[in-house]
């Protein structure tokens, strides 16, 4: 082959490898800039939190959870934590929060219609906050993705007197990494938690408990 199409070979050759780095380049800073501006809604849509809870079908009586507006900074769902916040709303529009309860003694319940275990210790959760909710205790049922109307019947078979809280979307299990039901967090007065109690919990047991955080 003569030298001029040797070198003008070359020199295509090099065209070409430089085109394709050029292209491999660009295409690495248009991925990257598609990162950064994904990252940059995610959080925008964490700090406005979940979309608002819809009430329009909820029982009276009942409330649904909601994590929309609550910022959980600094907490974690173990002992000696703060516990993380979360809302509940009425269908008459009243909003509360865990937070609301800061000075009170709580106790999370995680719980369903369909669970033996539930069933049998909700008596005594409900004996206990008839007896001690004029010194401050407060009990937050959280019903787990239950259908309103099962938590409705449920509710007034046990004749359950305290908040009782609809998770559909499992927002607050998720937060507090429950999956096993019944599960009870005892939070004392400051909001930390003292005790996460996971399975049945006897009337006795729960009374020795419930000095964790009503000494």
């Amino acid at each position: 082959m003569p030298k001029k199409a040797k070198r003008y070979q070359t020199r295509r050759q090099n065209t070409k490898s430089k085109d394709a780095r050029q292209l491999f380049i660009g295409l690495v800073v248009a991925g990257v800039v598609l990162i950064l501006i994904a990252g940059v809604l995610w959080v925008q849509n964490g700090a406005r939190g979940a979309a608002p809870a819809d009430t329009s079908q909820i029982p009276d009586g009942l409330a649904i959870a909601t994590l929309a507006g609550v910022k959980n900074r600094g907490t974690q769902p173990a002992e000696g934590h703060n516990a993380p916040n979360f809302a509940f709303r009425y269908p008459d529009g009243s909003t509360y929060t865990l937070a609301d309860f800061q000075g009170q003694a709580v106790i999370v319940n995680f719980w369903a219609t369909w669970c033996p275990p539930c069933r049998r210790e909700m008596p005594g959760l409900v004996k206990a906050y008839e007896a001690y909710k004029e010194e401050g205790l407060m009990i937050l049922e959280v019903d787990v993705a239950d259908p309103p109307e099962a938590v409705a019947q449920f509710v007034q078979e046990y004749n359950m007197t305290m908040p009782v809280i609809l998770d559909q979307r499992e927002e607050v299990t998720r937060l507090y990494r429950t999956n096993s039901f019944p599960t009870s967090f005892f939070i004392d007065r400051e909001g930390v938690i003292q005790l996460r109690w996971v399975g049945y919990l006897p009337e006795d047991q729960l009374a020795l408990n419930l000095k964790r955080i009503m000494p």
